[in-house]
């Protein structure tokens, strides 16, 4: 659908043979290429299952942890993450995300926490 707008748009005008027509389908398709852009931002801020985003991807880690029942490295997906740490704990999820590898040392830029049935788990992706 948003490729055949773009192709529909950007198709060169056989009767405009004017600059000043010209000049309005050059500006046109900058502004249908800025709304497009756009467009495709908010899908991919706005969904958590558009695109992906690391928040999610820690989530779905941690979900997968407390449904085994084991704290471990899931695997897979980093998001846009370097270094992953995961943890534990039968106290809060607070303090899971505290026992999480590198917490305090690196920057967070996903956390993911499930409640399993012995406790939560955590997982967070860092820069």
């Amino acid at each position: 659908m948003v490729v055949d707008a773009w192709r529909s748009l950007t198709e060169r005008n056989e009767t405009s043979d004017g600059l000043l027509l010209v000049m309005k389908e050059c500006a046109m398709r900058k502004v249908a290429l800025i709304c497009l852009l756009g467009f495709a931002g908010v899908l991919a801020t706005g969904s958590g299952s558009a695109l992906g985003c690391d928040t999610c991807v820690a989530q779905s880690k941690a979900q997968q942890q407390a449904s085994e029942g084991r704290c471990r490295h899931v695997g897979g997906s980093m998001g846009s993450g370097r270094y992953e740490g995961v943890g534990f704990s039968t106290v809060s999820a607070d303090h899971a995300i505290s026992k999480c590898c590198y917490w305090g040392q690196r920057t967070a830029i996903g956390i993911g926490v499930a409640r399993g049935r012995n406790g939560w788990y955590a997982t967070v992706l860092y820069r």
